[in-house]
């Protein structure tokens, strides 16, 4: 059995006040069992002012996080917020580790880091939770792609550290209290768990019928649609005029592996009119053009509460959604997290807007498949 506690505060400034309110919340004196680790999402300044490490310093576990441009937790939400929740159990174990500097992905990190992380722990994890640096384009699914292969194919997720500038200077992560803008902060999850997966991307009315091959791309630059340059293609399909660079007009990318499709933010179109977009583009995979609103943000996060919210007995449910979800929400960019908390009361639950989505993906045998995701909600059930 595993429970969980969430804690919250809007003090930033004062490391003494906003240490008080989180350490009043938990009441750790009274409700940790055994083994506990924490899961930590701010606003950026909550790490420069130093009430993240003042709060590490100041609890007995383990905690893993990352800069975030908005969070909802404990019946509260906003932009300029700090989130904790901690997992704790007496069968449950946790073992929280961080890597060296990951600025190209290099391999040799992310082993030592699991490796270091996994010994201490009599059998193979149930799964990973992780906090991912925002280091390039194609980061995250390498990311994924790495540790895959490093830890077995375990289930994985997590999310990309962001921030409200949009230019990813000042995205971190965090471990015990240090942070930075280029390594992984992780927690190894071994014992008696059942976590479900679930994942929302766009309605199926807002994806074209028209399904094309991918015949020409290089990692995530998109070259060639149908043997068709990609702008020739978008102008074959009257979107070109449309389209202004943003993603609201993402790629489904079928692999055809009896997984669903996933989404890829298109970046940037290149000068030789090829697409810079959010994730690797294989060649041969089905492709098909979507288009995201306001309405289908709102949507397709209330069909997931109503779906999560069948899972019995649930210990924490833990929701990761794409910034540029929050972006196409414009004049009310907290309806999101407001619809959130208005369907959520009896369980401990923690929001916040990510980077890049980390989370398996079922078969259709059930089996799971660890992917990164763009313009995507991805729950994780507990």
């Amino acid at each position: 059995m595993m429970k969980t506690m969430s804690a919250y505060t809007f003090e930033i400034d004062d490391v003494a006040v906003a240490v008080s309110e989180i350490l009043d919340q938990l009441d750790v004196e009274h409700t940790l069992c055994a083994h506990s680790v924490g899961l930590m999402t701010c606003y950026d300044e909550f790490i420069e002012t130093g009430v993240t490490k003042a709060l590490s310093d100041a609890l007995p576990f383990d905690i893993i996080g990352c800069s975030t441009m908005a969070s909802a937790s404990a019946g509260e939400l906003g932009e300029m917020m700090l989130c904790l929740t901690v997992f704790t159990s007496d069968e449950v174990l946790f073992s929280a580790g961080v890597s060296q500097s990951l600025t190209e992905i290099q391999d040799a990190p992310l082993i030592a880091a699991y490796q270091g992380a996994r010994k201490i722990l009599p059998g193979e994890p149930a799964m990973m939770l992780m906090c991912g640096p925002t280091i390039s384009q194609l980061g995250g699914e390498l990311l994924v792609e790495k540790l895959d292969a490093i830890t077995g194919g375990i289930p994985l997720f997590g999310t990309l550290a962001s921030d409200y500038r949009m230019d990813y200077n000042r995205t971190y992560t965090i471990f015990n209290g240090q942070s930075s803008n280029d390594t992984l902060s992780f927690v190894l999850v071994y014992g008696p768990i059942q976590p479900s997966f679930f994942v929302a991307t766009i309605p199926g009315e807002k994806v074209q019928t028209q399904k094309a091959i991918i015949t020409k791309a290089e990692g995530n630059i998109l070259m060639e649609i149908n043997d068709m340059p990609v702008q020739v293609y978008l102008e074959h399909l009257g979107l070109i005029d449309a389209w202004v660079a943003t993603a609201s007009f993402p790629f489904l990318i079928d692999y055809n592996d009896g997984t669903k499709p996933v989404l890829r933010s298109i970046y940037t179109l290149t000068p030789e009119g090829y697409a810079v977009c959010g994730g690797r583009m294989p060649v041969g995979t089905t492709l098909m053009v979507g288009d995201i609103d306001c309405a289908d943000v709102m949507y397709t996060t209330g069909e997931t509460v109503k779906q999560i919210l069948q899972v019995p007995e649930p210990s924490c449910i833990l929701m990761f959604s794409c910034l540029t979800r929050y972006l196409v929400l414009e004049a009310d960019p907290t309806a999101e997290l407001e619809q959130v908390r208005s369907s959520i009361h009896d369980t401990v639950y923690q929001f916040c807007y990510s980077g890049g989505e980390i989370c398996p993906v079922y078969t259709e045998n059930g089996r799971l498949v660890n992917r990164f995701h763009n313009c995507t909600l991805i729950v994780c059930v507990l």
